[in-house]
């Protein structure tokens, strides 16, 4: 049987204009931005007069994909979350949550209904411009791996970022304040893990080089050298970007490996040994779940809790 909380929904949805004119508008712009970007790789080869070739054509088709995959990272992690920041906030503003909450329906009946919604309304937004996506990976230069990844990647965006806005729904009043505080931490957050995944990139370098410190043990070593690699897998962007450069180095979308070195005075380029690390999309796949339950659950214990 399908929750009651969706089915509402599904009504409501289709009455509103307001949902379709945002969706033309949102499709607008994609279009607009994917015609630059063809216009900008098909420049050179007509002012130059240059004759298309296969290379062209890969080197295109990867620009495309890849370009279209961050648009619909950043859509399933900033755009389809906004109908689950009123999800609970609007039920307290319109003074209709004790009603919903007093029902037959479990609370984590309500907040699973009200999961589903969002999701199934941003789901409209990421599959919309999807085939742009799709026409990068048919005109070659893409692995199907790196297809099944990516989409990967934006369920993962999705649903963590519905799980975040429910969480945040569920404690404030106001849907303006969830709003705000929801595009607050999410545009916080990302330069300073970029910032930090970046720095500890080139500490880890120094750190390797360096002919003060002495050696440490090897599983010291390991984590200021590539620590990296498990902070790039706290967000989506950072893990897809990772993701891709080392994949393509190691020709690996799996198991990634390393050689812990240290070089100091005593001993110039010593092997410590070998380091195995999963693929920062396997990182972000695990802390995206569990971070989603918790959320999730977080929000029903919330709801749970009397009203003051």
């Amino acid at each position: 049987m399908m929750n009651p909380i969706l089915i509402r929904h599904l009504y409501g949805s289709v009455r509103r204009k307001r949902f379709f004119w945002f969706l033309s508008l949102y499709l607008l712009s994609i279009g607009f931005l994917a015609l630059v970007l063809v216009a900008t790789i098909a420049a050179p080869m007509f002012v130059a007069n240059t004759t298309l070739s296969i290379l062209n054509i890969f080197t295109g088709g990867r620009a495309i994909y890849w370009f279209s995959g961050v648009v619909l990272i950043l859509t399933s992690s900033l755009l389809v979350p906004v109908n689950a920041l009123g999800a609970f906030a609007g039920e307290r503003e319109n003074r209709t949550l004790d009603l919903l909450v007093i029902t037959t329906l479990k609370i984590r009946s309500i907040v699973l209904g009200k999961m589903a919604s969002a999701l199934l309304t941003g789901a409209v937004y990421v599959l919309a411009p999807l085939p742009l996506l799709m026409a990068g990976f048919w005109l070659g230069g893409v692995t199907t791996a790196e297809l099944g990844i990516t989409l990967l990647f934006l369920a993962l965006a999705m649903l963590s970022g519905v799980a975040w806005a429910l969480l945040i729904s569920a404690f404030l009043r106001r849907t303006i304040a969830a709003v705000l505080v929801f595009y607050g931490l999410v545009f916080a957050s990302t330069p300073v893990i970029l910032i930090l995944a970046t720095a500890a990139a080139g500490l880890a370098e120094a750190w390797k080089y360096s002919e003060i410190l002495n050696v440490q043990p090897f599983w010291i070593e390991a984590l200021l050298q590539y620590g990296w690699v498990i902070l790039a897998g706290l967000h989506p962007l950072t893990a897809a970007i990772v993701t891709e450069a080392m994949g393509f180095e190691q020709n690996s979308w799996l198991l990634l490996h390393f050689t812990v070195e240290r070089y100091s005075p005593s001993a110039a380029g010593t092997m410590l040994g070998t380091l195995t690390l999963p693929s920062p999309w396997i990182t972000y796949t695990v802390f995206a779940v569990i971070a989603s339950l918790i959320m999730l659950r977080v929000a029903v214990w919330r709801l749970e809790r009397p009203e003051r």
